[in-house]
């Protein structure tokens, strides 16, 4: 018969094959797409396209005030997978700038649905992940501090994980 460890390692096997081969087309693709903030840092040079130019050592960030965000205009619909958001890393103080914040998709920048929420604080160079539903399409990805005091938001990054709708079908086919 077979033994226990070859059992095991043919179920780990299994497993990489059916993670890595599922999606292998998956692309960042908010990649130097256009991203629009509620408002902008007073001292400038805090823009939105900082948050998708795939430097983790600079910044987007808005300016204080009530549920701040920032939404990214991926330029056409998209199955979307999964969403990365990196918090600064060159502030060790600043984790409150990203906190208590929801993102959310969808086709309109006026009708987004929820992917996910993250209740807390985040600390420097912090990766927070939301795996998004199986049937997530979108144009638009929106992250928002969801608490109603007067804060500011800042990003690092943002990946948002996903295959054009076109190339979809083929998985479904």
């Amino acid at each position: 018969m077979f033994s226990a460890t070859w059992v095991l390692t043919l179920a780990c096997l299994c497993q990489i094959k059916t993670s890595l081969g599922h999606f292998p087309d998956l692309e960042n693709v908010a990649y130097s797409k256009t991203v629009t903030l509620s408002s902008n840092f007073h001292s400038g040079g805090y823009g939105g396209s900082k948050a998708v130019n795939g430097m983790y050592d600079d910044l987007a960030h808005t300016g204080r005030e009530r549920y701040p965000w920032l939404r990214i205009d991926l330029g056409g619909n998209f199955f979307i997978h999964e969403v990365e958001v990196f918090a600064r890393a060159t502030c060790v103080k600043c984790g409150k700038q990203l906190h208590n914040f929801d993102v959310k998709f969808g086709k309109h920048k006026h009708d987004l649905r929820r992917c996910g929420h993250y209740s807390r604080e985040t600390h420097a160079g912090q990766r927070v992940a939301f795996w998004c539903p199986g049937n997530s399409v979108g144009r638009y990805v929106l992250i928002r501090i969801a608490g109603g005091r007067p804060s500011y938001l800042s990003v690092a990054e943002v990946l948002v994980w996903g295959i054009p709708e076109r190339l979809m079908k083929q998985y479904y086919d």
